[in-house]
């Protein structure tokens, strides 16, 4: 049975993938900026329902403007969450609709680089520092307007045990633009326990973890929105340490986002005396 049903999901994978495709080049050249953001809840909640994992969500969106993709008279949210798996796509999109900022890598992935290039992904080259600077430009323009942004401040993946450092460079889009933050948790279960299933453990083959969710039982993710962060008036490391504190709490896990940063001061003060004696 449980063979049976791993194959039925994967035949059913492969319906929504084309559901995707069918939306996305049929729908959305005509659709309106509300109806794609429907289309997109719609089809990320399905696509979980294909993959087996249930959806539990804890807390809201403050604003529910935002659900409709943006907010009219801005800024947008600038939304930062912890990254574990492919399926946080879905399962984001299914919270709220946001532009997403991903690494350039997963344009070139077959069918979901295109799927990500149709909902407006942005796409970022972490080696290149002017390419950071100019994501940034990007985001801070996209959020003035009102629009939700997303990104992933540990720069990767994690296997959900942990909340990795967070690079606080993008958190100057909210520092610049005053932007309000809304931190999300992700967290996967299997029979209500932490589960390392549906991560990249281990750099895993996309299809192999697609292969490892499906034929998996009981999986589950478990969201929570967190309280805004106001943003105004702070500097990118202060927004970025209480992102951080707020999630990692809320997952349970250690802050250490926070030991990055004494590491950082430390290294600034030991730098002082010499810059002083130049």
């Amino acid at each position: 049975m449980k063979v049976f049903t791993g194959i039925w999901r994967l035949f059913l994978v492969l319906l929504i993938i084309l559901g995707i495709i069918v939306v996305l080049s049929l729908l959305f050249p005509f659709c309106k900026r509300k109806g794609k953001a429907r289309w997109i809840r719609r089809l990320s909640r399905w696509a979980l329902a294909v993959l087996g994992i249930r959806f539990t969500m804890k807390g809201k969106v403050p604003d529910e403007r935002a659900l409709n993709g943006r907010i009219p008279d801005g800024p947008g949210y600038l939304v930062c969450a912890n990254h574990v798996s492919f399926a946080d796509i879905f399962v984001l999109d299914a919270v709220l609709p946001c532009r997403f900022v991903a690494k350039k890598e997963i344009a070139a992935w077959p069918v979901f680089g295109w799927i990500s290039k149709g909902v407006d992904t942005l796409f970022i080259d972490r080696q290149n520092r002017r390419a950071v600077l100019e994501i940034g430009n990007m985001m801070r323009e996209a959020v003035e307007e009102g629009t939700n942004v997303l990104f992933f401040p540990e720069g990767t993946t994690s296997n959900g045990e942990r909340l990795r450092p967070f690079y606080a460079n993008l958190f100057q889009v909210a520092a610049s633009s005053g932007a309000p933050v809304l931190p999300v948790c992700l967290r996967y279960t299997q029979g209500g326990e932490r589960t390392t299933i549906p991560s990249y453990v281990d750099n895993t083959p996309l299809f192999t973890v697609i292969k490892r969710i499906v034929f998996s039982h009981g999986l589950g993710v478990e969201v929570t929105v967190l309280p805004v962060i106001n943003s105004k008036g702070k500097d990118r490391h202060q927004i970025s340490l209480e992102a951080a504190r707020m999630m990692s709490a809320a997952l349970g896990v250690e802050d250490e986002t926070v030991l990055k940063e004494k590491v950082r001061l430390e290294r600034l003060q030991s730098l002082a005396p010499k810059a002083d004696k130049a």
